[in-house]
């Protein structure tokens, strides 16, 4: 291909053209600004309850003044005049052991009652071979019934006299018995590292029974009019506890450091760092950060009341 006077002055053309632009000065693109990230989230308001602390125990319903019988001599248990429940009074005949040994004389060895009351237990049945330690029969006032249970040596601290507990019963498991402590061992058991306890019923009751297994749950330190929030809402970093409390007029949150006292079923008490009124944030806190901006979905307080209705 010939190259022709007009083709020149076209790539001349076309490089003034280029070079107008390149010196042109250039225009920055302006992007749309960024949307701030905004949090969803719920919200509790701070109040002041009372928060009771309690221990989880088992224990057994015995007989006031409960005794146990032995023989005073070895040999086969030949008779046995009472049943379990039956009442007896001081000095009855409530046994009978034969000592004898073959090809000597027969003669029976008596065993009597050493108090009055009630048989509670009669472990052994006629024909077996007892000895002194082999123990008969268990007498107490049925009429006056006590609890008894083992605490571990770890609780014992917080234990007094006149402490109140409700007694819930295998028979009748959606009804609770008021009842106290009026007896604590004054020794701590070698072996089971434990402290026997011992309760007595408010009101009498029919219904309960000597031999009664029950479940306790024992009222210890009453904490009054302190600020409790859900433990769930408390987070840590670097051993120190936090929470985020929410500003409604600017919708943001802070980072506040707490101080907690006691927990008792999910409920922390906060003995430092919250005041009274204050919102704090009950979900959707793992997200957040000091000062990011949220939007309240909901609130624990009308979550209680709707759920009540």
């Amino acid at each position: 291909m010939k190259f022709t006077k007009k083709h020149g002055i076209m790539t001349l053309g076309a490089f003034a053209v280029l070079f107008i632009f390149a010196c042109l000065p250039k225009r920055k693109m302006q992007l749309p600004p960024a949307e701030e990230t905004v949090y969803t989230v719920k919200t509790q308001k701070i109040t002041r309850s009372d928060l009771q602390e309690y221990l989880r125990l088992n224990g057994t319903v015995k007989a006031e003044n409960t005794i146990s019988v032995y023989p005073d001599m070895a040999g086969k248990l030949t008779r046995v005049p009472v049943t379990l429940g039956s009442y007896v009074k001081k000095g009855q005949l409530i046994a009978e052991v034969d000592p004898s040994s073959p090809g000597t004389y027969y003669t029976s060895s008596p065993v009597y009652a050493p108090i009055e009351g009630y048989i509670t237990s009669l472990p052994l049945t006629t024909g077996t071979t007892v000895s002194t330690s082999s123990e008969i029969a268990t007498i107490g006032n049925i009429k006056s019934l006590q609890i008894e249970c083992k605490i571990p040596e770890s609780k014992i601290a917080v234990l007094q006299n006149g402490l109140t507990a409700e007694v819930t019963l295998e028979a009748y498991k959606k009804e609770s018995f008021p009842a106290h402590i009026f007896r604590i061992s004054p020794v701590v058991d070698e072996t089971s590292r434990s402290k026997q306890v011992y309760f007595i019923f408010d009101t009498d009751d029919s219904r309960i029974n000597a031999g009664m297994y029950v479940k306790i749950r024992l009222n210890t330190v009453l904490h009054e009019n302190v600020i409790t929030i859900p433990t769930d809402c408390i987070q840590t970093q670097n051993n120190q506890k936090f929470v985020y409390v929410y500003d409604a007029d600017s919708k943001t949150v802070s980072c506040r450091n707490i101080t907690t006292g006691a927990t008792v079923d999910g409920l922390a008490e906060v003995t430092e760092g919250l005041n009274d009124d204050e919102i704090i944030i009950t979900s959707g806190m793992q997200v957040l950060s000091d000062g990011v901006k949220v939007r309240e979905i909901g609130s624990q307080e009308r979550e209680n009341a709707e759920g009540g209705q």
